[in-house]
């Protein structure tokens, strides 16, 4: 099990668990999410999806803002084992605290490098949480996640100052709590008619 998100300052935290169904990793490069180009993880993403039982769970800004990124991503991580078909006999998850889970659970710091299993569950959980931040460009397009996909960029930073947060931003981060009452968000400023 691994998480995508715990460090934007928009969307929400992403957490996948995978169970290969076969004994063989997919035919394509695995590895930690981060070390893969956005080709090789689509590549990865669907040769998984092809050969593994994958849940996911999800927290979204407001529940990250109302008890934090630490408990809202431990949550996720409880919705993702819950989403699978099959309950695992044993959890390996990215990272130094394992979720509250009712089965042995075994934190690996470092494990999306370390364990090919790990590794997949990252790329599933980059991939989704990616695709979401493209849907959300089209929501709020005067905040191109789609570029920079909630983190703290300075394209974001400027986007921020100059509309202000919107209802994707965690406004317990800094510095969307700075700039929480700098100016209206785009959809409450008014559009020229067209002629």
């Amino acid at each position: 099990m691994d998480e995508a998100g715990r460090g934007p300052w928009a969307g929400p935290v992403v957490c996948a668990a995978v169970v290969l169904k076969t004994t063989r990793l997919p035919r394509t490069r695995i590895d930690d999410s981060k070390r893969l180009s956005p080709l090789q993880r689509t590549r990865a993403f669907e040769a998984i999806l092809a050969c593994a039982d994958v849940g996911v769970g999800i927290a979204c800004a407001d529940e990250i803002d109302r008890s934090n990124i630490l408990q809202a991503t431990l949550q996720a991580m409880v919705q993702a084992v819950d989403d699978l078909t099959a309950r695992p006999d044993l959890v390996l998850v990215d990272g130094s605290i394992a979720p509250p889970l009712a089965i042995p659970c075994w934190p690996v710091v470092g494990g999306d490098a370390r364990s090919p299993l790990i590794a997949c569950a990252s790329i599933i959980a980059k991939v989704l949480r990616d695709r979401l931040m493209h849907f959300y460009h089209r929501l709020y397009p005067s905040y191109q996640f789609h570029q920079h996909k909630g983190y703290g960029t300075m394209l974001h930073a400027r986007l921020l100052e100059r509309w202000g947060p919107c209802p994707l931003h965690r406004l317990s981060f800094q510095p969307v709590a700075a700039s929480r009452h700098s100016r209206p968000r785009p959809s409450d400023v008014a559009l020229p008619q067209s002629a």
